[in-house]
């Protein structure tokens, strides 16, 4: 992330933490306002195609500000210790679209903000590659709300301490697609134990949700062999978002 977009988000969220209000998290005004060093707490977005205005927006983000008040100091398992922030989720709370990685890295638990680092900045990449726009378009979490140390894989214990209030998120913003990151995420959510191979290939859903998998973006930088088979997931997502 340049110096300048790094400044503009610690200044905001330096902003928000004296005003108690937490609301970089929930819209996409705020993650343009981050870009441009201007964010406006609360404004809904100007223009989410495909979405209808009203109160269903507002409606979602005052419940996701409420989940992540009820949370943000959670004690459920020991990485309460070693976290620097809570990465609660970001983006458009009426999104079509919502993304699950596996757990914050160093990047985001300095920030508080999923996928921010290398593999953020590819994610960005890859959704634009499929027409979607990371601002307006999206909401992106992780299974994990907080760091494990190392960016070792997360525990059971620690999975299932942070289940309710992916869950949760999940219910509130009733996206269309869910597109999971990694073998780890397809895992957890999903319950599944086979290989990322196999269940890329499946026609797979979420309590009727339907779900794509693909390779984690860090994954993808490690391999650049496997961009194409991401990509052509990503189609799939592309075609799945445009059915009625």
């Amino acid at each position: 992330m340049p110096d300048t977009t790094r400044n503009a988000v610690q200044a905001y969220f330096r902003q928000q933490a004296e005003l108690g209000m937490p609301g970089y998290i929930f819209g996409s005004d705020v993650l343009s306002g981050i870009q441009s060093g201007a964010a406006v707490p609360g404004t809904r977005p100007a223009s989410l195609p495909g979405q209808p205005a009203g109160d269903s927006y507002e409606a979602k983000r005052r419940a996701l500000v409420e989940l992540y008040r009820a949370t943000e100091n959670c004690h459920n398992c020991p990485l309460d210790d070693t976290r620097t922030k809570y990465v609660f989720g970001a983006g458009n709370a009426e999104a079509n679209l919502m993304i699950i990685g596996e757990a914050p890295g160093e990047d985001e638990d300095r920030q508080g903000v999923p996928f921010v680092g290398a593999a953020g900045q590819l994610l960005t990449k890859m959704l634009a590659a499929i027409d979607l726009d990371r601002r307006k378009d999206v909401f992106i979490t992780n299974i994990l709300k907080c760091r494990p140390p190392g960016n070792r894989n997360p525990s059971d214990a620690e999975a299932e301490a942070c289940a309710g209030i992916l869950a949760r998120q999940i219910e509130i913003i009733a996206p269309a697609a869910l597109l999971l990151l990694g073998r780890v995420a397809a895992h957890r959510l999903l319950g599944r134990t086979e290989s990322l191979a196999k269940l890329r290939g499946e026609k797979l859903d979420y309590k009727g949700i339907p779900v794509v998998i693909t390779y984690h973006p860090a994954a993808l930088l490690r391999n650049p062999q496997w961009k194409r088979p991401a990509y052509e997931d990503l189609q799939r997502l592309q075609a799945m978002l445009k059915e009625p």
